[in-house]
């Protein structure tokens, strides 16, 4: 009987990591259509990121940051953001700490500055790759749960 137990988790434990892998693909399809969509009002700018706070665990984290850029008329817009790991390259952000402001590249629209995206960031990436490995270790999960299965009844 325990088996069967096992192999239930390792089933939902597939099955979760495939709707996180959906929630990533839908994520990377959102931010491509909205740079296609928008070409013509899209503008790239040089501004500054500065890491204001770390949150979390050991394995969790959670990146608080300021994040500074001018637009074409040189109006000045100042946004505070929280990024995870899910949402963007956090190697980047780490190599942020303790270094005040750090200069990135922000492409952000230039009739609604608050939709805005970190070049340097590569939230795109991310979101595409992290569809696929979830989606890889989903089926595996999944995989793992059925062969369980199947030695179970055998």
């Amino acid at each position: 009987m325990g088996i069967f137990i096992v192999a239930i988790f390792s089933l939902l434990i597939g099955y979760l990591s495939i709707g996180i892998a959906k929630i990533s693909g839908e994520k990377a399809n959102e931010i491509k259509k909205y740079l296609e969509n928008n070409k013509e009002n899209l503008l790239e700018t040089k501004g500054t990121l500065e890491l204001i706070k770390i949150e979390g665990g050991t394995n969790s984290h959670s990146f608080d940051v300021k994040i500074e850029f001018k637009n074409q008329d040189g109006k000045v817009f100042s946004y505070d953001e929280t990024y995870t790991p899910s949402d963007s390259k956090v190697s980047f952000l780490w190599k942020c700490e303790n270094k005040g402001k750090v200069a990135v590249t922000v492409i952000y629209n230039k009739r609604n500055p608050n939709k805005h995206y970190i070049k340097e960031l590569k939230e795109l990436e991310v979101s595409e790759n992290s569809k696929i490995v979830e989606t890889i270790i989903g089926g595996l999960f999944i995989l793992a749960g059925l062969c369980t299965i199947y030695v179970g009844i055998k």
